[in-house]
């Protein structure tokens, strides 16, 4: 068998049923994410924070970051993408990649959905998004 250099050779030593997944392909996978979900909601979260032009809607996230600071949103999005890994690793293994598909085109529409809400928010339109949910 063929050493593989980096990480994915540490990661396939220490699981070996995990041949087929590589970490160069799970990062290509979830770009949209990265793109969206993970820089667009961090950056315009803390802009929005810091301006004071928005605040941060979601009582849970609200209180963590008024308990431990900015710094904890980005740790919230990493154990996110441990957790997305963690699901790719079992669709993948398990033959079942259209559902991987589903789940990180959902996760990455979701993401453009609250990057466009939060963008509205600082120009001061009001959040569309939680109208949406409120129903109001």
């Amino acid at each position: 068998m063929e050493q593989i250099p980096g990480a994915d050779a540490a990661y396939r030593k220490i699981y070996p049923s995990c041949r087929n997944v590589s970490i160069k392909d799970f990062l290509h996978d979830i770009r949209y994410i990265l793109i969206f979900y993970i820089m667009g909601d961090i950056l315009t979260t803390v802009f929005a924070l810091e301006t004071g032009s928005g605040y941060e809607a979601n009582f849970i996230i609200s209180g963590i970051l008024g308990d431990y600071g900015m710094h904890s949103v980005v740790l919230l999005k990493m154990f996110f993408l441990s957790f997305c890994f963690l699901d790719y690793i079992f669709l993948r293994t398990r033959g079942f990649p259209g559902i991987w598909d589903l789940t990180r085109y959902s996760i990455s529409i979701f993401g453009f959905l609250v990057v466009i809400n939060n963008l509205l928010v600082i120009n001061g339109a009001g959040s569309p998004l939680y109208a949406f949910l409120c129903g109001l």
